[in-house]
C-alpha cells in the first residue's frame, strides 16, 4: 500500500509542472511546529490549561484571560537543522543554522470594575506574531543506481502515453522530460518506435543537494475575559503568512566510464511559494478547583486565499566530447491557487502545586487529509483525492512541568507529533524534547530554553517503483530566549 501511495505521489509530481502543488505541499502547511515562548518551550508548548504567556494567542486564547498585568515580549532564537541520510547503503550529512523571532506581542489588561469579586474581573486584548513553522533545512544524499536513472522515469512517462511526438514533448512536459530530451539525453528510437536513454538500467552514481529556506508566521489579534477568577474565555483572529523557498540541485555522474558519450548530467529545480490566509480561534479554561485548571479549543480550518508558486527548472549536460555539451532552461511557471488546511482541537488539563510548580498536558486533535486545493482553473480533484488516500487523523501529545524556586523557574516537557501518513514502514513521528529556566519580576522577567527534535522520512530522488528511498534523519535545535516587560 505504501509503494501505491508514493506512486500516486510521483504522479502528481509530473502532474504539477502545470500547477505547481502536490500532497507534501498540503502537508507542509498544516503540520505545525509552533515556536512560541522560550517558557511555553520549556514546557513543549502543552500550555492549554496554563495561560498567561503570549503562546496562547496561537493555541487556546483563554488562556490570555489569566493575564492581570499588561505586557509586551520578544522571542529571539537561533535554529539548527541537521540531516543524516542513507541512500543505498552510503551515507552523507548537511545541516543549516539560521536566526529569527519565535514571537513578539502586546498584551492590554483593563479592569472594568474595581473591588469586584464576582462577575467580569479583567479584559484582555492582545496583538503579535508567532511563529507556526520553520522551513530551513540543508540535506544531501548520495550513491550508486545499478537499476535506473532519472532518465528511465522520463522514457518511462513518454512510452506510457501513446501518440506523443517528439514535437509534442516541449509543450507537455517543458520543465523535466523537455529539457533531457533537448540536451539530447534521451531521444526517439524510430525503429523500435519507443523512447530510449543510454542507460536505462542504471550504472551511475546519484547526488541530490536541498535547501528549503522560510517559514510561516501567523500574526494574531485575540481578546479574552475572566469571568469569576474560574471561567477564561477568548478569540483569536489569526492571519498566517507563509514564505517558502526550495533549491535542490540533482546529479548523474558516470563514475565507472562505463556508458558510452556519457559523463554527467545536473538537473536544478527552484521553488518559491507565498500566501497569505486568515482562521479563528475559540477557547475556554475552567477552574472547578484552585489547583485544576482544563482547557479547550478549536480552530477553524485556515483559509489561504492568494497562494502562489513561482518555480523554474534547468538541466546542464556533459559529455565525453566537450563540444557536445548542453545546457537547456525551463520557463518561469507561475500558478495563482487556494488551499484550505484543517480544522483542530485541543484538550488540556493542568495541576498547579500551590505556588510551587505545576504539571500540564495538552491532546491536539488533527486530521491531516481535511487540506485541500482549489482554482479557478482547476478542480485539483486528483491531488485532493490524494490527500485523502495519503494521510490520516490522529494527534499529537505535549506534556510538561515547571517549578519556583524563589524568582527563577525551572521547566521541561516532552511532545509527540504522531505520523501522518497512512502507511506503515519508517514513517515521520516526531519527538520533541525542551528544558530551560527563567527569572520572573515584578516588572521584568526572562527566560532561555533549549529544545532538540527528531524525524525520520523516507525520500525519492523520482518514480519510486523504480529505486529506494534515501531514509532521512533529520535533527533540530534550538536555542529560544524571552525578554518581557510588565506595566
Amino acid at each position: 500500500m505504501k509503494k501505491i501511495l508514493i506512486a500516486l505521489t510521483f504522479v502528481s509530481i509530473l502532474h504539477s509542472f502545470l500547477q505547481g502543488q502536490t500532497s507534501s505541499d498540503a502537508l507542509r502547511y498544516s503540520r505545525l511546529f509552533l515556536v512560541g515562548t522560550a517558557r511555553s518551550e520549556g514546557v513543549a508548548g502543552a500550555f492549554g490549561a496554563i495561560g498567561a504567556d503570549f503562546s496562547v494567542l496561537a493555541t487556546n486564547p483563554s488562556g490570555l484571560g489569566l493575564y492581570q498585568k499588561s505586557e509586551i515580549s520578544i522571542t529571539p532564537l537561533v535554529h539548527w537543522a541537521y540531516t543524516k541520510s542513507i541512500y543505498n547503503g552510503y551515507s552523507a550529512t548537511d545541516q543549516k543554522t539560521n536566526f529569527a523571532f519565535g514571537n513578539f506581542g502586546f498584551i492590554f489588561t483593563v479592569k472594568p470594575y474595581k473591588n469586584r469579586n464576582k462577575g467580569i474581573q479583567n479584559i484582555n486584548i492582545a496583538f503579535g506574531m508567532n511563529r507556526l513553522n520553520d522551513f530551513n533545512n540543508r540535506m544531501y544524499m548520495y550513491g550508486p543506481n545499478h537499476t535506473s536513472s532519472m532518465l528511465t522515469s522520463f522514457i518511462n512517462e513518454l512510452n506510457a502515453t501513446s501518440g506523443i511526438t517528439p514535437s509534442m514533448i516541449e509543450e507537455r512536459y517543458p520543465f523535466d522530460v523537455a529539457l533531457a530530451y533537448n540536451a539530447e539525453l534521451i531521444y526517439y528510437d524510430s525503429i523500435n518506435g519507443r523512447y530510449t536513454c543510454d542507460m536505462p538500467n542504471g550504472g551511475v552514481s546519484q547526488g541530490k543537494a536541498v535547501t528549503t529556506f522560510g517559514s510561516m508566521n501567523e500574526f494574531d489579534l485575540s481578546f479574552a475575559a475572566n469571568y469569576n477568577n474560574r471561567l477564561y474565555f477568548g478569540f483569536t483572529i489569526g492571519i498566517p503568512y507563509i514564505r517558502y523557498y526550495e533549491s535542490s540541485r540533482y546529479e548523474e555522474w558516470d563514475s565507472g566510464d562505463t556508458i558510452p558519450y556519457f559523463q554527467s548530467s545536473i538537473y536544478d529545480y527552484n521553488l518559491e511559494s507565498h500566501g497569505t490566509g486568515i482562521n479563528f480561534k475559540a477557547g475556554l479554561i475552567f477552574r472547578p478547583l484552585n489547583w485544576l485548571r482544563i482547557g479547550a479549543a478549536i480552530h477553524t480550518p485556515t483559509w489561504f486565499g492568494n497562494m502562489r508558486d513561482n518555480w523554474s527548472t534547468s538541466l546542464y549536460a556533459y559529455y565525453d566530447s566537450v563540444l557536445h555539451d548542453n545546457s537547456q532552461y525551463s520557463p518561469l511557471g507561475t500558478y495563482d491557487y487556494r488551499m484550505t488546511t484543517p480544522f483542530r482541537a485541543i484538550g488540556s488539563f493542568s495541576v498547579m502545586f500551590a505556588t510551587f510548580g505545576l504539571f500540564s498536558f495538552d491532546y491536539e486533535y488533527v486530521d491531516y487529509s481535511q487540506a485541500r486545493f482549489n482554482s479557478s482553473l482547476d478542480s485539483y480533484t486528483d491531488i485532493n483525492s490524494e490527500i485523502r488516500n495519503s494521510y490520516k487523523s490522529w494527534g499529537n501529545i505535549r506534556v510538561g512541568t515547571e517549578w519556583k524556586v524563589a524568582d527563577f523557574r525551572i521547566r521541561g516537557g516532552f511532545a509527540y507529533f504522531s505520523n501522518p501518513y497512512k502507511y506503515t514502514g519508517p514513517n515521520s513521528e516526531r519527538f520533541q524534547f525542551g528544558g530551560g529556566f527563567g527569572y520572573r519580576g515584578k516588572y521584568f522577567f526572562a527566560d532561555i530554553t533549549y529544545t532538540w527534535s527528531k524525524m525520520n522520512e523516507e525520500y525519492f530522488f523520482y518514480d519510486p517503483s523504480l529505486l529506494n528511498p534515501s531514509l532521512n534523519t533529520i535533527y533540530s535545535q534550538a536555542v529560544i530566549s524571552t525578554i518581557g516587560f510588565r506595566f
